[in-house]
């Protein structure tokens, strides 16, 4: 910045840099603040940046077509994410078109009326963990059952939202690093003829293949065994493991 901001304005450490040097210099944003810098809007605009009002002495100006919206857009198409799968959660005025952008667009209780205006639903302030049941509410029922050990919790809300989309063949899908533990865990699904990933599990690293076992009898999910002595665990090999990758294993999963 040219000027320092005042207590409370900006996080983190502020670094006084001559204007001729800021204006050298890329930024994906640029903060304004001055009294009634918000009157300078409209002739920002035409200059083809996006400007964000945030009270008379505050703008934030970006490139044209730049917001949270755009890259959640970019983000959402390489993950291949559903459109109407997107939720918002937000508080200020640069939240306003990430609101409308999201299926499901939810403004805090702390904020402006123009930001809660925007957004579909409203939920609690920052003070009250407003943003904590709109979280859980997108926790599939089965993955928030007491006593779910946090890969039981996990191994269910993947598999019933795989089974939710499109119900169809499921394996876990694990692979060891350097280590005799798990170096990754995932949940995988067959559509159109080939695997796909459903989601990553998190918990499942540093484990153990009976831990996921384990974990997976604990959230109702059954799995093909052996007929005899300890009936175990019948996982596939699907890559013997070479200098180029890790050894992969999968178990096939059913909910029950």
């Amino acid at each position: 910045m040219n000027h320092e901001f005042g207590a409370g304005l900006l996080n983190g450490p502020q670094k006084l840099t001559p204007l001729e040097d800021l204006l050298a210099g890329q930024a994906s944003r640029v903060a304004l603040h001055a009294n009634r810098v918000a009157d300078h809007a409209d002739a920002l605009r035409h200059l083809g940046v996006t400007v964000t009002p945030a009270g008379h002495n505050w703008l934030d100006v970006t490139a044209a077509g730049t917001s949270k919206a755009t890259a959640l857009e970019q983000i959402r198409c390489l993950l291949g994410v559903a459109s109407e799968r997107t939720v918002a959660v937000g508080d200020g005025f640069n939240d306003i078109a990430m609101l409308g952008w999201a299926a499901r667009g939810v403004a805090m209780g702390h904020a402006p009326d123009t930001v809660r205006e925007a957004a579909g639903e409203t939920t609690g302030t920052i003070a009250e963990n407003g943003a904590v049941p709109i979280l859980l509410s997108l926790v599939p029922a089965p993955a928030r059952r007491p006593g779910l050990s946090p890969l039981g919790a996990q191994l269910a809300a993947a598999v019933h939202t795989a089974v939710e989309r499109a119900p169809g063949p499921l394996v876990v899908r694990v692979w060891h690093g350097s280590s005799p533990d798990l170096a990754g865990c995932e949940v995988h699904t067959l559509r159109s003829g080939r695997w796909v990933r459903q989601a990553p599990v998190p918990a499942g690293r540093a484990s153990s293949m009976r831990d996921v076992e384990r974990a997976a009898r604990e959230a109702g999910l059954t799995y093909p065994r052996g007929d005899e002595g300890r009936r175990r665990a019948h996982w596939r090999t699907t890559a013997p493991g070479s200098e180029s990758g890790p050894a992969e294993f999968e178990l096939p999963l059913t909910h029950a």
